[in-house]
C-alpha cells in the first residue's frame, strides 16, 4: 500500500519504450565502511536513477565518485528496515531538499516503512519527506514512478527443516 502527498502513480506501460538504457552499478559491496548497495541509471526521456539500499555513508559514497544522484534520484529500494539498508535515508532526504527536489523521492520497503518514515517529521519536519512511501507485501510489485519498471520482492529466509528430516 503507498501513501504520500500525491496519489500513486500509475504504471505507464508505453514509458518502457521510453527507456533508452539503463545499467547497474554497485554502490557498496558490503564492506566495514559502506553496506551493501546498488544503483539503477536509466536513460532516456524519463532519465532517472533507483537507488537499492542506502546504508550510513552511502552518499558520502557518492560524493567522493562524483555520482550526480541526488539530481536524479526518483525511487529508493529498501529489501529490511535495518541501518545497513536505510541508515544514510534521512541525510539523502535532506540533499534532495537542499537541491531543491524536497520530497521529489517515492520510498519502497517492508512493512512497517510508513511508520519508520513518518517519525522521521520529528527532527526533519514535512519539507523532506518523500512524497511516496509504499509497503511492498509478499507478491505485490512496486511500480516505479514515470520509468515504467517494475520490482517483485522475492522473500529469501532461512529452512527450519534440512531436506525434509523432521525436527
Amino acid at each position: 500500500s503507498c501513501v504520500g502527498r500525491d496519489e500513486p502513480l500509475p504504471t505507464m506501460p508505453s514509458a518502457r519504450k521510453n527507456i533508452s538504457s539503463a545499467y547497474v552499478q554497485v554502490l557498496g559491496s558490503g564492506s566495514w565502511d559502506l553496506p551493501a548497495g546498488l544503483l539503477l541509471f536509466c536513460d532516456g526521456a524519463q532519465a532517472s536513477v533507483v537507488l537499492c539500499n542506502i546504508g550510513e555513508g552511502s552518499q558520502r559514497f557518492c560524493g567522493e565518485h562524483r555520482l550526480k544522484v541526488a539530481s536524479r534520484l526518483r525511487d529508493v529500494l529498501l529489501t529490511r528496515l535495518t541501518w545497513e539498508t536505510m541508515g544514510g535515508l534521512p541525510g539523502m532526504l535532506f540533499t534532495l531538499q537542499d537541491a531543491g527536489r524536497g520530497g521529489a523521492a517515492a520510498v519502497h520497503g517492508p512493512a512497517g516503512l510508513g511508520s519508520l518514515v513518518r517519525s522521521f517529521r520529528h527532527f526533519m519536519g514535512a519539507g523532506p519527506l518523500p512524497r511516496r512511501v509504499c509497503e511492498v507485501v509478499d507478491g505485490s510489485v512496486a511500480a516505479l514512478a514515470e520509468s515504467g519498471i517494475e520490482a517483485t520482492p522475492i522473500v529469501l529466509g532461512a529452512s527450519t527443516s534440512v531436506l525434509g528430516a523432521a525436527a
